[in-house]
């Protein structure tokens, strides 16, 4: 199973979107899956208030867990980490247009009104299940293409 279908798996299974995202790198790192199911909790839903979509901020975690700076001295890893975040940021806005949860979905879904239009229009799996998918095989095409260069 790739990474994406793992991903979309997780994320009809229930889970959030920046849940199943961390959860399709984790094993490659090491992480623990429920571990990271944990740890991405609170980003869903733009971290509960609306704001970087939930699998953007998974996305971005699992940047991290490739390029991330571990000591305090590594300014290349620091520079290259956020150069792999400009470039995935660029391309999901290239196919989406934002980053932010309420715009791409048009809703504040943390309001009563906002979260039964969100389950009506069943919103979960005619859009964010899109950025689910996009946010995990960016995150894989940016990984792939450094890992072929070296």
């Amino acid at each position: 199973m790739t990474k994406s279908e793992l991903a979309k798996k997780r994320f009809k299974e229930g889970y959030h979107c920046s849940q199943a995202v961390l959860e399709a790198f984790s094993g490659e790192y090491g992480l623990d899956p429920v571990l990271a199911r944990k740890i991405a909790t609170p980003l869903a839903g733009g971290s509960g208030q609306g704001g970087e979509c939930g699998a953007v901020a998974g996305a971005l975690i699992a940047l991290g867990m490739e390029y991330g700076m571990a000591d305090p001295g590594d300014h290349e890893a620091f520079n290259n980490t956020f150069k792999k975040v400009g470039i995935f940021i660029e391309r999901f806005r290239e196919i989406h247009g934002n980053i932010n949860c309420n715009q791409l979905i048009g809703i504040d879904i943390f309001s009563e009104e906002g979260l039964r239009e969100f389950r009506e229009k069943n919103i979960k799996l005619t859009q964010c299940i899109q950025y689910v998918e996009d946010a995990v095989e960016i995150v894989e095409e940016i990984i792939c293409q450094d890992r072929m260069a070296e």
